[in-house]
């Protein structure tokens, strides 16, 4: 198996048991994309055996966080993430006497504290506590009301963790803001869309492939349609594509012109910003802490919404020739592959 590393940065809170949840849980995940007929997209581990000593590509998507789609004033998409945010980012907004103070984003998919959940709610409490410092979670409000989760096996109780993401107030936005919910914003999503993007469309442009893969891909995000070209460019070129160890999404930085009390302000470097932007957790968390005299473009900074304009996040792919693979991992060699093992 691949020695999937800890997507947060965080060593899996040193426990073997963490790593071990969350290795197989992305082997799973890999394994079962790697299994499309006829799609570019293959094993990580592929890119480990290539021949005549070549080295990957490394393709980068990137896009804004604002939710394209959404049909609602900047309150309304701040307050009802679980529906609006869906560019596999959201976020959380924090205000005292009605002024906005803090904006937390999140890039995290769920599957690492599931993991952590699988080990036991020991483990998963110390996660919680691990991004939110004062965090003091019950088992109740981690998995749900139905008895002692330990009591449960280990994948069930993963599971009773991840349904009751919505009602668990350190992740709902009542006490803070853990990891992606709203329904688009799952890891496999992310999978499926390379790996459907990555099958040969005779149509059009690799720009015209996302209208053409059914759900697989939301013509009208922002995501989707650039993280699809690239699939579909990739195979087009003869080339072989997987996601990036640690798969997923990280942010890159703000957009805009920033000032502090009228003098214009480099909010991404934390030498100069004085802690007013925060990102952690190898990119899958920002913090914005919002006081008097902080402008976006000139204008007070009033909702996440305004803010989501202007952050820019990132999924990094590897490529390579399609000659370059070892044949198990080779288009057309699905079916019959054992794939990394064989």
């Amino acid at each position: 198996m691949f020695n999937y590393v800890d997507p947060v940065g965080r060593n899996f809170l040193e426990s073997p048991l963490v790593a071990a949840a969350f290795q197989a849980k992305l082997q799973g995940v890999y394994e079962q994309f790697a299994r499309r007929s006829q799609s570019a997209f293959t094993w990580l581990e592929a890119f480990q055996n290539l021949t005549g000593g070549q080295t990957p590509q490394v393709p980068t998507v990137d896009w804004l966080a604002f939710p394209l789609l959404a049909t609602a004033n900047d309150a309304a998409i701040d307050q009802d993430r679980f529906r609006w945010q869906d560019e596999y980012v959201e976020w959380r907004t924090e205000r005292t006497s009605g002024v906005l103070t803090r904006v937390t984003f999140t890039t995290e998919f769920p599957e690492y504290f599931e993991a952590c959940a699988e080990a036991g709610t020991t483990f998963l409490t110390q996660a919680v506590h691990d991004v939110i410092p004062e965090a003091n979670p019950t088992v109740v409000e981690l998995f749900g009301p139905g008895g002692n989760p330990d009591s449960l096996p280990a994948v069930a109780r993963a599971n009773r963790f991840r349904n009751n993401l919505r009602n668990n107030p350190w992740n709902n936005g009542q006490q803070g803001i853990l990891c992606l919910t709203q329904q688009f914003n799952t890891l496999g999503a992310l999978f499926n869309l390379v790996t459907e993007c990555g099958v040969r469309k005779p149509q059009g442009s690799p720009e015209d492939t996302c209208a053409l893969v059914g759900g697989a891909c939301g013509p009208g995000r922002s995501s989707d349609p650039n993280v699809c070209t690239a699939a579909q460019r990739a195979v087009r070129n003869n080339l072989a594509v997987t996601l990036q160890d640690p798969a997923g999404v990280r942010i890159l930085r703000l957009e805009g012109v920033w000032q502090m009390n009228g003098h214009q302000l480099d909010v991404n470097d934390s030498a100069q910003n004085q802690g007013i932007w925060v990102v952690s957790r190898n990119g899958r968390r920002g913090v914005l802490t919002v006081s008097n005299g902080l402008t976006l473009d000139g204008n007070p900074i009033t909702s996440g919404t305004q803010v989501s304009r202007k952050l820019r996040v990132v999924a990094n792919l590897l490529a390579t020739p399609e000659a370059t693979l070892p044949d198990w991992a080779r288009r057309g060699n699905e079916a019959m592959s054992r794939g990394p093992g064989n």
